[in-house]
């Protein structure tokens, strides 16, 4: 099994701190970190739980990655990576017959034995946020709408020619479709998570309470208790894996005392375990993919416009040397010339409704001649 993470050089503590969990529960496991910077971070390359440090960029799964992490955010960079580090796994490690994803910030707590049995068995296998109905009202479907069905920090896939179609199509959407939506869904790549059982076959959908525990089911998730030898367990099945997404430690608070306590006191050990390692500053550093050559921060329009006029552009082959000022300046010029098409458009039905209107009148007149003709010959 070979297990991948993609990580910036301010979330590598998280993600080392999964690689150290993977190797401690799964020893026999590989672990792929795919780093999202310019350059490499010398923690990631002397990480002793890595087998494997590489920079997206040199994947060689998308050519022109410079261009692709141009237009995205961090977080946006993050999810489109996902498929393109599983895919450059597929292509890299073939004598590997299960190839799993995992966010950075996720933490393994015991063998993943059920996910590893499905994957056997089918060629893709997800985790649900929410998997018991009897737990779900009006307003948490409202939410699992906007969030998706399926967690996309935890996803199984077998050497399969059905994996093989998913990750190529997966990789192709990730290339420019990994927008942050407010108004339209919280997670850029949830949409094609939950389009998997309609467009491909034999996917399976784990249901098991241990897989992806996060603030998004925390409440379906409350009835957790501590085993011995640090073994935990939820509606007494084994706690697999947490997810310490954002919220996570409010989301504790929501539930009994003191079930709520054995979260909270996991998270504790979990963020202590990460401050540590991140201890030298890495928590802190600036997104090398933020930034022009320059060093000037690269705006939201800027990514914005690139997106949508230049991101086919040939003569744009490096945008990173580049400036806000150019994206801004032409963004100004893109809305003068949209708000002055409107009105040559009303100009241009006016003069044809008057060219019309004269035609109408003129054939009416020749009509009115020919008459008069027509009784004068009687």
């Amino acid at each position: 099994m070979v297990v991948g993470t993609v990580s910036s050089a301010s979330h590598l503590p998280r993600a080392m701190r999964l690689a150290e969990s993977i190797k401690r529960n799964m020893p026999g496991s590989k672990v792929v970190c795919g780093i999202m910077e310019q350059d490499m971070p010398s923690a990631a390359s002397h990480c002793p739980y890595f087998d494997e440090v590489v920079l997206m960029r040199d994947t060689g799964v998308i050519s022109h990655m410079h261009k692709v992490f141009f237009q995205y955010k961090l977080q946006e960079a993050l999810r489109a990576c996902r498929a393109l580090l599983v895919q450059y796994m597929y292509n890299n490690y073939k004598a590997e017959n299960l190839i799993v994803y995992m966010d950075a910030e996720t933490m393994v707590l015991s063998p993943l034995d059920e996910l590893i049995a499905a994957a056997q068995a089918h060629p893709i296998v997800l985790t649900g946020h929410v998997i018991d109905p009897e737990a779900l009202n009006m307003d948490d479907l409202a939410g699992i709408r906007k969030s998706g069905s399926y967690h996309p920090g935890l996803i199984a896939f077998g050497r399969h020619p059905v994996a093989e179609r998913y990750i190529a199509a997966w990789s192709k959407l990730s290339e420019r479709g990994c927008y942050l939506d407010a108004n339209q869904t919280s997670y850029a790549d949830q949409p094609w998570l939950d389009l998997a059982h309609s467009l491909f076959e034999d996917v399976y959908a784990l249901r098991h309470p241990g897989y992806a525990v996060g603030p998004g089911n925390l409440m379906e998730r409350w009835n957790i208790r501590q085993g011995p030898n640090q073994a935990y367990f939820i509606d007494d099945r084994p706690l697999r894996s947490l997810h310490f997404a954002h919220g996570f430690e409010l989301a504790a608070t929501w539930i009994d005392s003191d079930k709520g306590q054995i979260y909270s006191d996991l998270f504790y050990e979990y963020s202590k375990a990460v401050v540590n390692i991140g201890s030298g500053g890495l928590d802190h550093t600036p997104w090398s993919y933020g930034r022009y050559t320059s060093g000037e921060v690269i705006t939201d329009q800027a990514k914005k416009m690139f997106r949508l006029h230049y991101f086919d552009n040939p003569e744009i082959d490096s945008p990173f040397g580049l400036s806000n000022i150019f994206f801004h300046a032409n963004e100004l010029v893109e809305q003068e010339r949209y708000s002055l098409e409107p009105d040559k458009k009303i100009a241009s039905k006016s003069s044809r409704g008057m060219r019309a209107k004269k035609r109408r009148i003129g054939r009416k007149k020749l009509s009115s001649t020919r008459k008069k003709r027509s009784r004068s010959y009687l």
